[in-house]
């Protein structure tokens, strides 16, 4: 990982370090369509390989990307693939109102900015992992990407899906997307109506003693796994 903090000094004036090599790991900062700047984690994967975008619990409260396992991005590295982990706007060291993120347009900016940054890393297929209303944003995405000839995503893993996954587009917009849903018995409900609409590649986990979005990592380490098995079968 490279350090950050290390600035070359002439006089006065103080030059900023030089941008990462592409294919390294460490802290990234991406600029949105709409100007805004995120900050990020990335752990490079093999060469080629597949790439993971993680979306965080909302930014409104003290979410951010921190809250994902380093268990459970060792799982995604050990695949080969490379993982991003941002900060949405509005959250942690990223810029930008935190109800953005997924009230309007912009919060699909945010993963645009994510998926280019590893496309620009010759990263392969695309997934994307939201969880709470990080799974609006995926959606936002996932429906819209297409459409701007952007690398359209693989795969969806939705952590503690609910009515707010749907602020901008029903979830049967989606298609045949492969997606994984994992979500607690105490909040099933908008989980089991999916399932109405499911496709064949729609995977639905319940834990009866999980917990809400990343939360469920700490009650019900299992889910770790489960997800590393579902995307493995797709990417």
């Amino acid at each position: 990982m490279w350090i950050l903090g290390m600035m070359a000094c002439s006089g006065d004036s103080v030059e900023p370090p030089p941008p990462p090599p592409v294919g390294e790991s460490g802290v990234v900062t991406l600029s949105t369509r709409d100007g805004v700047e995120l900050v990020g984690d990335v752990y490079a994967g093999e060469p080629g390989s597949a790439g993971v975008v993680l979306l965080h619990m909302t930014p409104s409260g003290p979410w951010n990307r921190g809250d994902w396992p380093a268990s459970f991005i060792s799982k995604l590295t050990d695949e080969g693939w490379s993982v991003l982990a941002i900060d949405r706007r509005g959250a942690g060291e990223s810029g930008g109102d935190p109800v953005d993120a997924y009230e309007g347009e912009a919060g699909r900016y945010d993963v645009e900015a994510a998926v280019i940054e590893l496309d620009r890393r010759g990263v392969g297929p695309i997934a994307l992992i939201g969880a709470s209303n990080g799974t609006t944003s995926a959606l936002d995405y996932a429906v819209w990407a297409g459409s701007e000839g952007l690398p359209v995503p693989v795969a969806l893993g939705m952590m503690t899906g609910g009515s707010y996954t749907e602020n901008q587009n029903p979830m049967s917009d989606l298609g045949d997307t492969p997606t994984v849903f994992t979500y607690s018995t105490a909040e099933r409900d908008w989980s089991v109506e999916q399932q109405a609409i499911a496709a064949d590649s729609w995977v639905f986990e319940e834990y009866p003693n999980g917990a809400h979005g990343t939360q469920m990592f700490d009650v019900a380490p299992e889910v770790e796994d489960d997800l590393a098995a579902f995307f493995a079968a797709i990417l």
